[in-house]
């Protein structure tokens, strides 16, 4: 196999979008990606899209907007890791010698939806057991287990926030800087999550270039792995609710073993948060720190930009958004805009591996190790 580079990037500002129709986001993703790469869409050879909600034939007419080139349209639907899952499509069908060029686009709307902004109605698993509920139950479980107060999750909330005060592309922006007081005194959700330690749902659209050959800015996709939900014993969940630690876990290794790094080597991190108490958990099963390391990390600042692990600093599916299926592809575009030393004035000192990290509900995982 060949080696695959993302030489492109291209995200829409998330938020409520009203009126624009959904494939408007997905182009304007794709064309900002291409802009960013200075590619045509003539050189593209492949085009592969993600939505969790969208419409019978969204992709091809994301695609068609962008050009009537005849090339292959694969959409698929793979919940918060569609992207990710649209993205390991295209790095294969570049390295695979398949074609030169290939481009991943996702794009979403769920402001309109109910209920929360979620999930549509017709969906009646969510009305007996919402997300915040799953992520309740994980976050009750790690703070009992470490003996810690909810105090250490409104710590990693609050880095989240204040990292989107910096992303002029993230949904929440606050005016003043977000503490912990801040965090833990906002409306109560599903104890122990407040609505500030809670995704926002919001429209947007994110698309990446993969090519062939390196180009000025690219980054290299060392590795990029996916998995389904593993028998585990020890999770009780079911239903469209995400896997267990133990399948971010071998999803990781895989990555990591593919790659030939470990996670010491690993310098910026963007993973799935729909709750920031899965920021904790997500770190702890990816070997990237223990339970300890994590409550010394949030309380000192070492999880933000300028820390020791800086995690989700575009603000995540916290503050940045959550547009389901583009949300993979934001994760990947922050990570690649840091490795190139672009993300002022958030940028990590002198990035040279990131992970990018997004999971699906019903049981989908899939990790990705870039390098500058």
């Amino acid at each position: 196999m060949n080696m695959a580079y993302l030489t492109g990037v291209g995200v829409t500002e998330f938020g409520r979008h009203g009126e624009v129709p959904l494939s408007e986001l997905g182009f304007a993703a794709a064309r900002k990606a291409l802009a960013d790469a200075n590619i045509d869409y003539d050189e593209v050879g492949e085009v592969f899209t993600a939505s969790a909600l969208a419409p019978p034939q969204t992709g091809l007419k994301v695609a068609l907007a962008l050009g009537r080139t005849g090339i292959p349209v694969t959409a698929t639907e793979s919940a918060s890791a569609g992207g990710l899952v649209a993205l390991r499509q295209a790095v294969w069908a570049v390295a695979s010698g398949r074609c030169r060029t290939a481009l991943a686009i996702g794009y979403e709307k769920t402001t309109a939806l109910e209920p929360g902004g979620v999930v549509p109605a017709a969906v009646g698993f969510w009305d007996r057991f919402p997300p915040q509920t799953h992520y309740a139950i994980e976050a009750a479980r790690w703070l009992y287990d470490s003996g810690c107060g909810p105090d250490v999750i409104a710590a990693v909330a609050a880095k989240s926030h204040n990292h989107a005060r910096l992303n002029p592309l993230a949904a929440r922006r606050s005016v003043e800087p977000v503490t912990v007081s801040d965090v833990l005194a906002a409306r109560l959700v599903a104890e122990p999550l407040t609505k500030m330690m809670c995704h926002a749902s919001v429209d947007g659209g994110a698309a990446v270039v993969v090519t062939a050959e390196p180009r000025p800015r690219s980054v290299s996709v060392l590795s990029i792995e996916q998995t389904s939900w593993p028998a585990d014993s020890a999770w009780p969940l079911v239903g469209p609710v995400v896997g267990p630690p133990s399948q971010l876990t071998l999803t990781a290794q895989r990555a990591y073993a593919f790659a030939g790094v470990t996670p010491p080597d690993i310098d910026v991190v963007s993973l799935h948060d729909m709750c920031a108490s899965e920021e904790i958990t997500a770190l702890v099963a990816m070997g990237l720190a223990d339970s300890s390391e994590i409550v010394k990390l949030a309380e000192a600042g070492g999880l933000a930009y300028d820390g020791a692990l800086p995690v989700n600093t575009d603000g995540g599916c916290i503050a940045r958004g959550h547009p389901i299926g583009a949300t993979g592809l934001a994760q990947t575009a922050e990570v690649v805009i840091q490795l190139r030393g672009e993300a002022e004035p958030r940028q990590v000192r002198s990035p040279r591996i990131g992970l990018v990290q997004a999971v699906g509900g019903g049981g989908s995982c899939v990790a990705a190790v870039l390098a500058a």
